[in-house]
């Protein structure tokens, strides 16, 4: 368990970090793709996250609240692995081809050598992009479950 902290600067630490994965992911992948999956998959759900803590600060104002820290792991891990797996190069989406993982457009542009024969999509890394956002979301709803009010004395 974490230590005790006031609900209120829980819910405005936890608004800063919904802010800033926002403009990370967006930065990441400046793709058409991954700019529609987060608008209409992570911005919906961090709103309701944002009003849901809002809610339980109204209800416990005055109290301090612990969070476990195995849930707030999982779902860092799982935040890497959705800026690693997003889609950062996608020439010729709409024709039916695959998008570059973020990963492997890094490691291809940092490799000189590579530059002139773009290599083929690793179908692997780029099909992980969407189970990494559904286990993301999973992971922080079960971190928020999990938070515990204690009461002052």
């Amino acid at each position: 368990m974490s230590k005790a902290i006031s609900v209120g600067n829980f819910t405005a630490l936890f608004t800063v970090y919904v802010i800033v994965s926002l403009a990370v992911y967006f930065t990441a992948s400046f793709t058409i793709p991954a700019w529609l999956t987060y608008f209409f998959s992570l911005v919906p759900f961090y709103l309701i996250c944002i009003l849901y803590l809002l809610n339980f600060n109204l209800r416990h104002y005055q109290e301090l609240l612990r969070y476990r820290r195995l849930p707030l792991l999982l779902s860092i891990v799982f935040q890497l692995l959705i800026i690693l797996t997003s889609p950062t190069s996608c020439y010729g989406w709409t024709q039916g081809k695959a998008c570059y993982s973020f990963i492997q457009t890094y490691l291809t542009t940092t490799n000189l050598a590579t530059l002139q024969n773009t290599p083929p999509p690793w179908g692997i890394v780029d099909s992980m992009f969407l189970p990494a956002l559904i286990l993301y979301v999973i992971s922080v709803v079960a971190f928020l479950k999990m938070i515990r009010i204690e009461k002052q004395s």
